[in-house]
């Protein structure tokens, strides 16, 4: 389903039509508890918080206004459900949020070339591989789970979710220029600490 098509289901949601949030849940339900379960690794609390992020798309539709992405827009209601979880549960730090529980506006458009970003998340997925491509994804799992929620959240949307960095500082409500910083941060994190295990391009390849 193109992305304009969400636009228009948002659309018809608006007008009263509830079968078009039926329909945005079957095209988002799968991706929102990826960006969940591979931020806390509890798939039950991932399956929970997916539905809160879902209640909220159908409380705030009328805030929808379309001028951004619609990903944009949802992975915000989903980082504000997460900022939400992780205060509740004070397991980890918060720096990486906004303070206010803002209802999105999906105001900032994605507008990177399409060309020129997809030859830079090659490279940058590339530079990562030997985290993202472990053959054991235990190991994986632990590496993220030893960052930082902000370093692990613009990894997850950078890496996982294949969000722009348009779309990122959208969604965490920072400068496209600190979503680039803040994610070549965090993957320097998270090579230092594959490296401080003993891993090598051959081991993980």
């Amino acid at each position: 389903m193109p992305v304009s098509e969400d636009h228009e289901l948002m659309q018809r949601l608006q007008g009263g039509d509830e079968a078009a949030l039926e329909r945005l849940v079957r095209r988002w339900e799968q991706p929102i508890l990826n960006f969940f379960y591979h931020a806390i690794g509890d798939l039950d609390t991932a399956e929970d918080l997916r539905q809160d992020v879902f209640v909220r798309l159908y409380t705030y539709r009328a805030g929808y206004r379309g001028n951004g992405t619609f990903r944009s827009w949802l992975y915000q209601l989903a980082a504000n459900v997460l900022r939400s979880h992780l205060r509740r549960v004070r397991s980890l730090p918060m720096t990486g949020f906004s303070e206010t529980d803002n209802v999105p506006d999906g105001e900032a458009e994605g507008d990177a070339d399409r060309s020129r970003g997809g030859r830079q998340l090659a490279n940058e997925s590339a530079a990562c591989r030997e985290v993202f491509q472990m053959e054991s994804q235990r190991l994986a799992r632990a590496l993220l789970d030893s960052l930082p929620v902000e370093d692990r959240e613009v990894l997850l949307l950078r890496f996982y979710e294949g969000l722009q960095y348009a779309e990122i500082s959208a969604v965490l409500g920072i400068a496209e220029s600190s979503a680039k910083s803040r994610v070549y941060r965090a993957l320097e994190k998270l090579r230092q600490r594959a490296a401080a295990r003993g891993l090598k391009a051959e081991d993980v390849v």
